[in-house]
């Protein structure tokens, strides 16, 4: 299963906030007014008609060099990289709303992904098991090297709670496809007890009795089975629709990059971590006729979609992916002699016209900025893949939406003149916002663009609330540094997501569980 970890990485895409420590006397409330769920709709000046003929002229340059400066250098964005954006002719601006997790549609799935095969409930761990999950978090083996340092008695604690319950020998118990309690999964309940740099919940399980859940393994005889998860939305939980399908636990380049980024970022390095991580580079490297090829898993990927009548979704990224469908590990493929399987990792999003749909990674939202805010019920729709030569591994459907209507077929773009400008005055924004005096006090921040999409994005839906706008969206990748009077210099990076209609900052859809907004 890929998974995604809240590690300190995580707590590095906070480190402003967490620097106000240091900092506290340069915390000042913004003097505007802030702007929260604004969506006050389409103007008509901001609506055009379907285009078949004319690409729109943003004047997107195709290499963007150029430095901008905010209060006299207080805040500094730099940017030298290559832009490719495909030819845009319509960008619509498209209604959605979530779509329920029915018995229905959880059968459906059900059925094509155990096509056959019995189904039973996710049954509890074993004492010996659990004893394994332990042993390889205090050894801080695989992904649990992220740990050193950090008080891991919570965790292993819960686990010795579980050990107390837990049975000697798994006991199955056949099920159907329909949908129940919430269960909630060992690594789940453990999780939870993390450190400020592992802490995570769950998009699978929300403490409650409703009958919104669903967790089974399909029996193929196998020693390690796949495994079913879904869940319905439920706006009181904060649940979105999602599925999973997952065989085992498989990684791709994007986690990678995540991992590498992390490192450079905390200066966090030991030698078991990075043993690890070598092993899984060599493993995405795999080469030769036992790995199957990029076309050939993009096919596959979209014979997927076709069987599950599942249209509208263009190919965001496609992406080298390694693992074991017979990995069990929390830790994460931390088995030393463990063989990996290599293939694709294939991500979709709904298409919006010329655009595709962007799901942001999790980060921190920014809500005291003096600028328009775009705050949506629910995260961009997304599907993800990951298919070996010996077939499909993991199939991720999060945030199931359902298309209501077109508000737009077509609309009036800023120019990438005007955005970047919008760029630079939201990174300005979020600094002030939070370091108004840190200029006084010998801070600065100096951020560099690494990427630029044009992509769509959800916001709210005006006067809607149960609904979403799928709209067209510039996505910024930026890196940067902070020169804190107190601390030298911190190195962190995030993604901004600016509406490409006015410039608005769309916030990243945040689990309250996390104590955030």
């Amino acid at each position: 299963m890929m998974r995604y970890r809240i590690r300190k990485q995580v707590i590095s895409a906070i480190c402003i906030l967490a620097c106000g420590v240091n900092l506290a006397a340069c915390a000042k409330t913004p003097e505007k007014k802030i702007v929260v769920d604004k969506s006050e709709g389409l103007s008509k000046e901001n609506i055009l008609p379907k285009e078949t003929d004319t690409p729109k002229d943003l004047k997107i340059p195709e290499h963007w060099q150029e430095r901008m400066e905010r209060s006299d250098g207080y805040v500094t964005v730099e940017a030298d990289c290559q832009i490719q954006i495909q030819e845009i002719y319509n960008t619509p601006v498209y209604s959605y709303e979530m779509r329920h997790m029915t018995d229905k549609l959880l059968k459906k799935l059900c059925d094509y992904f155990s096509d056959g095969d019995p189904l039973y409930k996710e049954p509890a761990m074993t004492k010996e098991a659990l004893q394994a999950q332990k042993d390889d978090i205090i050894n801080m083996r695989g992904q649990w090297a992220w740990e050193e340092g950090n008080d891991i008695s919570p965790m292993t604690a819960r686990i010795d709670e579980l050990i107390e319950k837990a049975p000697e020998e798994e006991k199955r118990q056949h099920t159907e496809a329909k949908l129940v309690e919430p269960q909630q999964l060992e690594v789940e309940s453990v999780n939870e007890k993390g450190t400020s740099a592992s802490r995570m919940y769950s998009k699978y399980y929300y403490e409650t009795e409703e009958k919104i859940g669903f967790a089974a393994r399909v029996d193929k005889g196998q020693e390690v089975n796949p495994m079913i998860r879904a869940i319905n939305y439920n706006d009181k939980l904060g649940s979105t629709s999602n599925f999973l399908y997952s065989q085992g636990t498989f990684i791709d380049e994007k986690w990678m990059e995540k991992n590498i980024t992390s490192q450079e970022i905390l200066e966090f390095h030991n030698e078991y971590y990075d043993n690890y991580l070598e092993r899984l580079k060599i493993g995405l490297a795999q080469e030769g006729d036992g790995i199957i090829q990029k076309e050939d898993a993009l096919e596959e990927a979209d014979k997927v979609l076709e069987a599950l009548s599942l249209k509208g979704y263009g190919v965001t990224d496609c992406f080298k992916a390694t693992g074991s469908p017979e990995s069990v590990s929390w830790g994460y493929l931390d088995e030393e002699n463990q063989t990996l399987t290599t293939g694709y990792s294939i991500y979709y999003a709904p298409k919006a016209g010329d655009l595709v749909g962007y799901e942001q990674p999790f980060q921190r939202p920014y809500e005291e900025v003096p600028e328009t805010i775009y705050a949506p019920s629910f995260s961009t729709e997304g599907i993800h893949m990951i298919i070996t030569k010996e077939g499909l591994q993991l199939f991720e459907w999060t945030n199931l939406a359902k298309k209501k209507e077109a508000i737009a077929e077509n609309t009036k773009l800023l120019s990438f003149d005007e955005i970047k400008e919008k760029l630079a005055d939201h990174l300005f924004y979020t600094i002030i916002s939070s370091f108004s005096e840190g200029k006084e006090q010998g801070c600065s921040f100096h951020y560099k663009v690494a990427d630029v999409q044009l992509r769509a994005a959800n916001i709210p839906a005006y006067e809607d609330q149960e609904a979403v706008w799928l709209a067209p969206a510039w996505v910024f990748k930026v890196k940067y540094d902070m020169v804190l009077s107190a601390l030298g210099t911190k190195k962190n990076e995030e993604t901004v997501v600016l509406n490409a209609i006015d410039g608005g900052y769309v916030m990243p859809k945040v689990d309250h569980r996390l104590g955030w907004p």
